[in-house]
């Protein structure tokens, strides 16, 4: 997931640079805004949380940073252990209620962002195969996809969002991935530099609320697993990206609104740690793009 949205399973760097927000706002007008507190978002934390049950009309929006439009998601329908997720006026996304993976039918193994009862101490691992699919301005390319990663929920923490302080649970994520095997599907083909392979290391955090039903924050950083040792999610650096819930709206009214106080993009686009190539190869496409699956 270079690029999940968490979960959020989502990624500021994945999120669309054109997001049409009327239909959203137009919605939203006919509903009196109330306060977090009025909304229970920061309800107390303690013992084993059983995965939350979100009604249809829920909808959460979040923020990736200047430069990207607020993002709503709308639920639609809860069915045979999947959520419908309407986002960007149209687009669908299919999830897991049980892990809050998307739901593809390509992976072999499994993808687990989430995992209930939740409660601090909860450790799991996942590992998953799938094929990748990434859009560029010279043509469309795939690849093979590889991740292994592993979870820990460490502690339960007050954090600051654009809809105030909220209890959340948090669980930082190591996950390493490898592509290999990228081949054109129409466009200009490239040539190889070396192996035809690229590894990489992601680390995030992630603030749960079982209040909301979602991650209400998330910090993300990616580089070279051979760096490991030189880069963080905890960090404050140029490279780190985050994501932050900024409206969660109820469908028996209530609704709250904030401006972004944490979301931001990374600055840097290429990688941490990673060594020059040029950019006609494809070792160069693999690192700098973004994991998408293919459909």
């Amino acid at each position: 997931m270079r690029g999940m949205i968490l979960h959020l399973h989502f990624e500021s760097r994945m999120a669309p640079r054109a997001i049409l927000c009327g239909a959203l706002t137009a919605v939203l007008s006919f509903i009196g805004t109330v306060s977090a507190d009025e909304c229970r978002l920061d309800v107390p934390l303690s013992g084993m949380q059983a995965a939350p049950s979100s009604s249809p009309g829920t909808q959460w929006t979040y923020s990736g940073g200047a430069g990207f439009p607020a993002t709503p998601m709308l639920l639609k329908a809860v069915q045979n252990g999947q959520r419908e997720l309407e986002i960007a006026g149209g687009l669908l996304r299919r999830e897991w209620t049980a892990t809050y993976a998307d739901v593809n039918p390509l992976r072999k193994g499994e993808k687990v962002l989430l995992r209930f009862p939740l409660k601090v101490g909860d450790q799991w691992q996942d590992r998953f195969e799938e094929p990748g699919e990434f859009n560029a301005r010279s043509g469309r390319y795939r690849y093979d996809y590889e991740e292994q990663g592993q979870s820990r929920v460490t502690a339960i923490e007050t954090v600051r969002t654009a809809l105030g302080d909220i209890s959340a649970y948090r669980i930082e994520r190591e996950a390493r991935w490898r592509k290999s095997n990228a081949r054109a599907v129409d466009g200009v083909d490239r040539r190889n530099a070396g192996d035809g392979q690229v590894e990489g290391l992601e680390r995030n955090i992630s603030w749960y609320s079982p209040g909301v039903g979602r991650v209400v924050l998330r910090r993300h950083v990616s580089g070279n697993p051979q760096f490991a040792a030189y880069f963080s999610a905890e960090d404050d650096t140029d490279h780190l990206s985050v994501t932050e819930l900024i409206g969660f709206q109820q469908p028996e009214g209530c609704r709250v609104e904030g401006a972004p106080t944490q979301a931001r993009v990374a600055g840097q686009v290429f990688p941490l740690h990673y060594s020059l190539v040029d950019s006609d190869t494809w070792e160069f496409r693999l690192m700098r793009d973004p994991h998408v699956p293919a459909r």
